[in-house]
């Protein structure tokens, strides 16, 4: 794929190089082609990925994007927030630090809870300060500290991110302190759909709606998609926000929370689900692709190597990118 001689090729040829292309990507890239071929049963085509899905595993081995880190850090990513969309809130960080020994849990009387800023999944929800498990909380988040989140699935972004365990106000106290989740898909700047998720802290339920908050017949993979809830009253705000935050971006999942009727934002995700989910209707897998234009990715923007150039000749000859 680096020859100078395949800028020069057409048509099937272009076609041809990317499928023997693909097969020593599904070679080399062995672990992930099996996670996707056991969910799909069939195995993707990574060289010029078709499906969303699969675009989410093309940027993992392709779009090493330095702006992912940043987004990615769920302390950086504040600051990004606090520049792009100035009126959008977050809930406060109170403590941040390398050691998760040193929390104040003394200076914490509010409901709070303990993150690292590496990963997802790394929390510890606090409702009752004065009940709280000291000792659980700081070898919990000390474990986390010391794992390198993505390294699995090949979420490389992920490992430039400085470990730090971090405490932020807790929101949701009318929801049990689980409030409903807003995850926007957001393709070019616009909303493409927005899948809200409730009950996590009893029966998981979740629903897809379009960007005027109609509901869509989708579900995603063995999950509860039955849920048909209110248009939430920032609704209008929400998409005026994570627009704006996903605009200089081929593709970005957003998610955000409400609280008294005001969006607040919770974090960027980069690789939804890894890639690992499955859509019913499959075709829905398809949709989403078409609005998400890999020629708008920083890879195929500024290609950063001689590979990347030669590469990106060969999917332009081969017809891969819209004129």
């Amino acid at each position: 794929m680096g020859g100078a001689g395949l800028k020069n090729l057409t048509g099937n040829g272009a076609r041809a190089a990317l499928a023997v292309f693909n097969l020593w990507l599904l070679i080399r890239y062995n672990r992930m082609a099996r996670y996707f071929y056991r969910l799909h049963r069939r195995l993707p085509n990574l060289s010029a990925p078709v499906y969303y899905t699969e675009k989410v595993h093309w940027r993992k081995i392709f779009d090493d994007d330095p702006r992912f880190a940043v987004l990615l850090d769920k302390l950086k990513s504040k600051a990004f927030v606090s520049r792009r969309v100035p009126w959008l809130t977050f809930p406060p960080v109170l403590w941040q630090g390398a050691d998760a020994a040193r929390i104040p849990f003394d200076e914490l009387s509010a409901p709070y809870i303990v993150k690292c800023n590496h990963g997802s999944g790394m929390n510890a929800i606090v409702a009752d300060p004065k009940r709280v498990d000291r000792a659980g909380v700081v070898a919990q988040m000390s474990k986390h500290l010391d794992r390198r989140h993505g390294r699995n699935l090949g979420e490389r972004s992920y490992w430039r991110i400085e470990p730090t365990v971090f405490v932020e106000s807790l929101i949701g106290a009318d929801e049990g302190y689980m409030p409903t989740d807003y995850k926007f898909c957001v393709a070019g700047g616009r909303v493409v759909y927005v899948l809200a998720i409730t009950g996590r802290a009893t029966i998981l339920r979740r629903g897809f709606y379009d960007r005027d908050w109609q509901r869509l017949a989708i579900a995603e993979s063995v999950d509860d998609t039955s849920l048909d809830i209110p248009r939430p009253p920032s609704f209008s705000r929400m998409v005026e926000a994570v627009e704006a935050l996903g605009a200089d971006f081929d593709l970005l999942r957003i998610d955000l929370y409400e609280e008294r009727g005001e969006p607040i934002f919770g974090e960027f995700t980069v690789y939804p689900r890894s890639g690992l989910f499955r859509f019913d209707p499959p075709s829905f897998d398809l949709a989403v692709s078409e609005r998400w234009d890999l020629a708008q990715s920083a890879y195929m923007r500024d290609p950063p190597s001689h590979f990347a150039r030669c590469y990106k000749a060969v999917l332009t000859a081969a017809g891969y990118f819209k004129p």
